[in-house]
């Protein structure tokens, strides 16, 4: 039964009261006050149970307010563990992407002292190589005052010789008229006068015919062989060959 229910079934109480007013007037006081404070503690009763609907009522509305607090805080936490895990996603990406940048730098840096060494390398080889054009241009320049000073020297030994040449052609020539003349004798000479070009003859029918002693006439072919003369001497067999015609 509600408390409407039980106002109105208070009512139709005290009317019947009122009804039986003249009955017993004694009961009747008491039979009126019990329901007046009926219908009081059942106003306060309703007042309080209003109250406690509207707490909660409150707390209904504060509890869904906290419901849908939590509902969106669990949706702000799951985005925020997407925008966390695409984050570390990212920064993983990133620390990949330094790592490699870093690698790529060492290997630069790798380059570069690589290269600054081969360059210091390459200038020391230079320097060396400078040093070494110097030098070589101080040799080159005594090189070519020595060619000069052997030049001027051998000019001057081949004009000498050259004079001198000239000097013995123009006695060869002299001595050649006078051997032909016959104003120059020699037993040389006329040994060398007696052979006959390209054919071996006999040494001792040679100084026969010369009136030449066979022992000159071997001392003479021994010194002509030593001096690389024209002649082919064999002293065991005693002959001798002229090997080429003799100018005078």
């Amino acid at each position: 039964m509600s408390i409407t229910d039980t106002k109105s079934s208070l009512k139709k109480i005290l009317a019947i009261i009122e009804e039986l007013n003249g009955l017993n007037s004694d009961s009747i006081p008491k039979l009126q006050t019990q329901p007046t404070n009926l219908l009081e503690e059942i106003g306060k009763f309703e007042e309080a149970k209003n109250n406690n609907l509207s707490n909660i009522e409150s707390n209904d509305d504060e509890i869904n307010s906290l419901k849908n607090k939590i509902s969106q805080n669990q949706r702000d936490i799951a985005s925020l563990e997407e925008s966390n895990s695409e984050l570390t996603n990212q920064r993983q990406t990133l620390l990949e992407k330094i790592q490699d940048a870093q690698n790529e730098l060492n290997e630069t840096q790798a380059k570069i002292t690589a290269r600054r060494e081969e360059l210091a390398t390459r200038s020391s080889r230079l320097n060396e190589l400078e040093n070494r054009l110097v030098e070589l241009k101080d040799i080159q320049e005594k090189f070519n005052n020595k060619m000069k000073e052997l030049e001027t020297q051998l000019q001057g030994d081949y004009n000498k010789k050259e004079k001198f040449s000239n000097s013995y052609a123009m006695r060869t020539a002299a001595m050649k008229s006078l051997i032909k003349a016959g104003y120059i004798q020699s037993a040389q000479l006329k040994l060398i006068q007696a052979l006959q070009p390209n054919t071996t003859l006999e040494l001792k029918s040679i100084v026969q015919a010369m009136g030449l002693r066979e022992d000159v006439a071997k001392s003479i072919l021994t010194k002509m062989v030593q001096k690389n003369g024209p002649i082919e001497y064999d002293e065991a067999t005693g002959t001798v060959t002229l090997k080429g015609e003799v100018d005078f």
